[in-house]
């Protein structure tokens, strides 16, 4: 009765062992594609926050109408400069940071 446990224990260890082996990573994800993607967002998520920040601190402010009924409207007027200044920041420090990650990444190593 063991030997049947044991057994059906080996058999159990013998599909982990080879469900385990398969490559974790499918081929259309190669390393050089994961390297690619992740320096493609790494440049495009400051550019986009720099260009929104941008376009933020020039308007200064953005209105929300309000129907009341009978053709009236109320206007709120928010102020959207200070979000544009933190997206503005954040934007260039982004590009400095990235800038430097590859400068650093892709020089040659001097022996």
């Amino acid at each position: 009765m063991d030997g049947t446990q044991d057994a059906a224990r080996d058999g159990a260890t013998e599909q982990v062992r080879t469900d385990s082996a398969v490559d974790p990573m499918p081929p259309f994800l190669s390393r050089t594609a994961v390297r690619r993607l992740s320096w493609a967002i790494a440049w495009v998520i400051p550019v986009v926050a720099l260009a929104v920040g941008i376009a933020l601190t020039a308007s200064g402010t953005s209105e929300v109408w309000t129907p009341l009924g009978d053709d009236t409207y109320d206007v709120t007027l928010l102020a959207v400069w200070p979000a544009g200044l933190v997206l503005l920041a954040v934007g260039a420090l982004g590009l400095i940071g990235t800038a430097i990650a590859t400068a650093v990444m892709t020089s040659e190593r001097t022996r």
